[in-house]
């Protein structure tokens, strides 16, 4: 018999985690680093919305099956999701639109919707200053679909692990009858990470879970990650990659979440929890706001660097890496805090007066 679900209560560690991922992905994309390091903190965020989503979804009761007025309360939930995401969502096109980002400018009804995943995979390329908002639409299709899947799957693992399973299917099947390119931004090809997260969300108090919830199995993990990425690439395996690695990504996701989850605060055999750190915290509470503008900032950046600087070797320099980190992060920081203090958090009042109907 599965144990209950748990109270859906605020894990300020989570919040730490999340400083961590959307900073990979970041950091990622102003590098453009060699190796995929952004793609860890995107598994990770990914799992991490199956975990959450999923334990709403069960504790509030907001699929089919479940007792009398979980239409209504779908609703809500529904409203609340639009409350927190939307507006901010929707003021980062703004700000793109008047920039002007020229794939915003044109296609503007595939990012209203959202179903810029659909753009992309259509285009083949991605859009200038625009390309993560692909997360954001898969996101957001997500959370149209999951209630209903699981209702039919019930609260069993076996179903979830089918369906993590298809993912998998799903990308290879695709890649050979219709095509490979950009098949991973089709919500289908990402729902062995929320299925994976909804999994940990059933099991996470499981004696064999927490005896897995260890820094050491989490490195390992990402090691044999990362083993894959070297093992694949140099024997120009890339397809191979491309079909597995969220699957076995999501498998360290897993195992990071869980020991962040069960990470004491303070201990004296582990010390202080660094994701509760003010830095992270703070990050963490803005990290929406910095994953929205991370990809606008470096166009504009380039554009003054064009207009100020005019020889070929200065222009190289402003755009290397070091002095665009250097440049972009406060920017980036502080847009990131505007849009909380003036936007996102007057925004979680209001979706917090939101009650689920009993």
């Amino acid at each position: 018999m599965l144990p209950p679900i748990s109270p859906i209560a605020y894990r300020p560690a989570l919040t730490g985690l999340r400083a961590v991922a959307v900073w990979l992905v970041v950091l990622a994309h102003w590098t453009r680093a060699p190796f995929p390091v952004g793609e860890i903190g995107r598994i990770t965020f990914f799992v991490l919305s199956g975990y959450l989503i999923s334990g709403i979804i069960w504790k509030q009761q907001l699929h089919p099956g479940a007792p009398a007025g979980w239409g209504r309360r779908l609703v809500t939930f529904y409203q609340r999701r639009g409350l927190r995401i939307l507006p901010p969502y929707y003021l980062a096109l703004l700000l793109g639109a008047l920039l002007p980002l020229a794939t915003l400018r044109e296609y503007p009804g595939w990012f209203i919707l959202p179903v810029s995943n659909l753009l992309f995979y259509r285009l083949h390329h991605w859009g200038e200053g625009v390309g993560h908002y692909w997360t954001m639409a898969v996101d957001e299709q997500f959370y149209l679909v999951w209630p209903f899947l699981l209702g039919l799957m019930g609260r069993r693992i076996g179903p979830l692990l089918a369906v993590a399973g298809s993912a998998l299917l799903f990308r290879i099947l695709w890649s050979t009858w219709v095509s490979p390119d950009f098949v991973l931004v089709l919500l289908p090809s990402c729902l062995d990470m929320f299925a994976i997260g909804a999994v940990l969300r059933i099991v996470e108090h499981s004696p064999r879970v927490q005896a897995l919830a260890q820094g050491r199995w989490v490195v390992l993990a990402w090691a044999a990650w990362a083993g894959l990425w070297l093992a694949t690439h140099a024997t120009n395996a890339h397809a191979l990659w491309l079909f597995v690695y969220t699957t076995v990504g999501s498998g360290a996701a897993f195992l990071t979440l869980s020991w962040v989850l069960h990470r004491p605060a303070v201990g004296q055999a582990h010390g202080t929890n660094f994701l509760l750190s003010p830095v992270l915290q703070w990050v963490g509470q803005r990290s929406y706001g910095c994953y929205l503008y991370h990809l606008l900032l470096p166009v504009l950046y380039q554009r003054v660097v064009f207009r100020i600087f005019p020889t070929a070797e200065t222009r190289q320099f402003w755009l290397s890496p070091l002095p665009t980190v250097l440049l972009l992060l406060p920017v980036l920081l502080l847009l990131a805090a505007t849009s909380w203090h003036w936007l996102e958090a007057p925004l979680n009042k209001w979706k917090n007066r939101l009650a689920y109907a009993e």
